[in-house]
């Protein structure tokens, strides 16, 4: 007898899960109000946060019958109320915002170029490639000169021009936001760009590195300067994509100028690539785009290859720099591993400019080097009456630098307008002006200076701001101050509340054991001068300043070789850029499971 077959169950479709939505989302995605919420909906239902257990129950509503409540008449009669009150409020917000720009639109481009045309000026505009003698020339017009300022974007600049013209037997001071000497009789100061005084009249001026006014970051402090200084004969030294920029910028100043161009001393070659670090030749300089990879560098060619490696990075202080530069200069170490700090017209007898990284990481993205980047970096090999030429590699195969090397820089087509101090007097909440500058209108010639930093200062701040005037709020939140280092940050915060208070501001509380603690201690004694400088008062700690360098050239020579780039678990080479401190075999087999 047949089996008998069994009939198959069909399971029945289950009904939708009903989706439910949070508080927020139907604010945010649907435009009620908390008013709306308890007015028209049920109690919520409550459940955990699954990412956050320890956090209050979510408040959940059917999707739903948010929908449909939003259908009844009831409903859309005050939504409607409630759009027309949103809108009156934007208005008066967007009014608000208005009269506020044009408070700050008093200090625009045209009111800077109307007073620069009250100014008796001359120009010397000097353009030309790295290494062509811009600065050289300007500073022997400088040397001639009774009273002028030399105006750089770097104190390691400002320091060599100090250097120099003592040297040469013209009395010069020096000027920077971390410090000053006063050199008696000089007429003539070095100094950061930043540090102009536009009510004193010099014979000369020389700004250095002009093509920077188009810097959103600091452009605006080029264009302080050579529209306000207040000098019979100003140089100004670029690169040649500015030219253009500043004949127009001239012209609309109605002010007389000349032209000097000038060459590239020595030629500069492309001279191929090279696979790794053994390629080493006295003369080299290695380039890189970060503190970690420069000493990885310096320290493999120093264990591995038994060079001797200057190494300069950014937040190495001046002195220290000074000092590696100087190591490099008399031989004692032959190559010199850097970032793009080196760009700057540091003079140094490089021979061989070899980039080990050909992408870098501008405080946004990681992305490729631009035509400017690479030319101004490359620029500063073959030291004219040293080498009679200068070459360019790369580690490893990209083709981006012999693609771009001696090509032109597109041309600057912005200036950048420094947020006008004035303002602060208009009675103008501090938070409200810096707010609406930071939303410019659509420009294809200005931008605007950006004052995120600033804005990310005065909410540290928080209430020990109601305990100052506007005046002092301002001057603290303008202190330069890296906002990403937070022990920097705390340490200018009580630097702060001592300044509101009248009370003594406290000393660098960061060690000196290690490399990073003395260069945290470095940047707080910049902070603790700044912070002096407001309260009127120049601050001596160059022996303190002095002694820390010591250290910290100290660490660079006996403790370099423990940033070496080797694999923390088999001590292998890691190749130049490497992100992580494992190799990829020790990885994938699962050996760091046992660490």
């Amino acid at each position: 007898m047949p089996a008998r077959q069994r009939k198959k169950k069909t399971a029945e479709p289950k009904p939708p899960k009903e989706k439910l939505i949070t508080r927020s989302t139907i604010m945010s995605d649907y435009g009620w109000t908390a008013t709306l919420i308890k007015k028209y909906l049920p109690p919520p239902q409550l459940k955990t946060n699954p990412n956050y257990h320890t956090a209050a129950p979510m408040q959940l509503w059917p999707e739903s019958l948010v929908l449909e409540t939003m259908m009844t008449p009831e409903f859309q009669t005050d939504f409607l109320k409630l759009q027309d009150s949103r809108n009156v409020q934007k208005q008066r917000e967007e009014e608000k915002k208005q009269r506020v720009r044009d408070v700050l639109m008093q200090y625009d481009l045209n009111a800077l170029i109307l007073k620069a045309r009250t100014l008796d000026r001359h120009f010397v505009l000097h353009y030309g490639p790295t290494n062509s003698g811009k600065t050289y020339q300007s500073i022997e017009a400088l040397k001639k000169a009774r009273s002028g300022v030399y105006l750089g974007p770097l104190r390691l600049l400002a320091l060599e021009v100090f250097d120099t013209l003592n040297d040469a037997g013209v009395a010069c001071s020096l000027l920077t936001g971390e410090e000053s000497i006063e050199v008696p009789s000089a007429g003539i100061t070095a100094s950061t760009i930043e540090m102009l005084n536009t009510n004193r009249r010099y014979d000369v001026a020389v700004i250095d590195e002009a093509q920077l006014i188009a810097d959103r970051d600091r452009g605006g402090a080029w264009t302080k300067a050579i529209l306000a200084v207040n000098a019979k004969e100003v140089h100004l030294c670029f690169a040649p994509e500015a030219l253009d920029f500043y004949k127009l910028l001239l012209h609309d100043c109605e002010t007389d100028y000349e032209v000097v161009e000038h060459k590239r001393l020595t030629p500069l070659v492309y001279s191929g690539s090279i696979k790794a670090l053994s390629c080493v030749s006295p003369g080299d300089c290695f380039v890189c785009f970060s503190r970690r990879t420069a000493l990885n560098i310096s320290a493999t060619l120093e264990k591995k290859y038994h060079v001797k490696a200057s190494v300069i990075y950014g937040a190495l202080p001046p002195a220290s720099r000074r000092e590696e530069i100087r190591k490099f200069a008399s031989g004692q170490t032959s190559v010199v591993v850097a970032t793009d700090a080196i760009g700057m017209g540091v003079s140094l007898p490089i021979k061989r400019i070899i980039f080990c990284e050909t992408t870098k990481f501008d405080g946004i993205e990681r992305r490729p080097l631009t035509t400017g980047e690479v030319n101004q970096i490359a620029g500063r090999a073959g030291r004219y009456g040293k080498f009679d030429k200068g070459e360019v590699l790369v580690v490893g195969s990209s083709t981006l630098i012999q693609e771009k090397l001696n090509q032109p820089t597109p041309p600057i087509s912005k200036i950048v307008i420094p947020f006008p101090n004035e303002v602060i007097e208009s009675g103008i909440k501090l938070s409200r002006l810096l707010s609406v500058w930071q939303e410019p209108p659509e420009s294809q010639v200005i931008a605007y200076e950006d004052v995120s930093e600033p804005l990310e200062l005065l909410k540290a701040l928080g209430p020990l701001a109601k305990q100052m005037t506007p005046e002092q709020v301002f001057n603290c939140i303008r202190c330069p101050v890296d906002t990403q280092n937070a022990a920097l940050v705390n340490y200018w915060y009580f630097c702060c509340a001592a300044y509101a208070k009248g009370t003594s501001m406290p000393f660098p509380v960061a060690g000196t054991d290690t490399l990073e603690d003395c260069e945290l201690r470095y940047k707080q004694f910049d902070v603790l001068h700044q912070m002096m400088r407001r309260c009127g008062v120049e601050l001596d700690t160059s022996e303190a300043r002095k002694t820390l360098c010591k250290q910290i050239n100290k660490l660079l020579k006996e403790k370099r070789k423990n940033y070496g780039n080797e694999c923390r678990i088999c001590g292998e080479e890691l190749p130049l850029g490497y992100r992580y401190s494992i190799c990829k075999d020790c990885y994938e087999s699962g050996r760091f499971m046992r660490y």
